[in-house]
């Protein structure tokens, strides 16, 4: 199954050639698959692909409230982003259309072990003294 473009793989390559460090992608998906798991995986092994700093391994298992407690996520399907530093990104839901140009932004930004956050924010966010939740729901317009 083909999901992306010529060029859309030609965005990716260019796009995750020059990768600082090297990126996990741990896909934790049920072990009963349907048509749109099948499809996010195929999509997460074309990304994989684009570069040899992304590694991308794929824990298709039984649902493990232990487990999945202390990867932290919290439903399947999930894609943790990580370099040896474990920043906390947890994705769910197919970084497919619009969300390939996000997903690619997050990607580097794991590799380069930085944020977009201004000065200014980086302050104000070390200012936070209780663990906060944030989540980023995207839908396309």
């Amino acid at each position: 199954m083909e999901l992306l473009s010529e060029q859309q793989r030609q965005f990716l390559r260019e796009t995750l050639h020059d990768l600082s460090n090297p990126v996990a992608l741990l896909y934790y998906t049920p072990d009963v698959a349907s048509a749109a798991t099948l499809a996010e995986r195929t999509l997460l092994e074309e990304i994989a692909r684009a570069s040899d700093r992304l590694h991308l391994q794929i824990l298709a298992d039984r649902w493990d409230a232990a487990r999945e407690h202390a990867v932290g996520i919290a439903r399947t399907p999930a894609i943790v982003l990580r370099s040896d530093e474990d920043f906390g990104i947890r994705y769910y839901g197919a970084p497919d259309g619009y969300e390939v140009e996000s997903f690619v932004g997050v990607i580097r930004a794991v590799s380069e072990g930085r944020s977009a956050l201004s000065e200014a924010s980086r302050i104000r966010v070390r200012e936070v003294v209780a663990p906060v939740h944030i989540e980023v729901l995207i839908a396309p317009t």
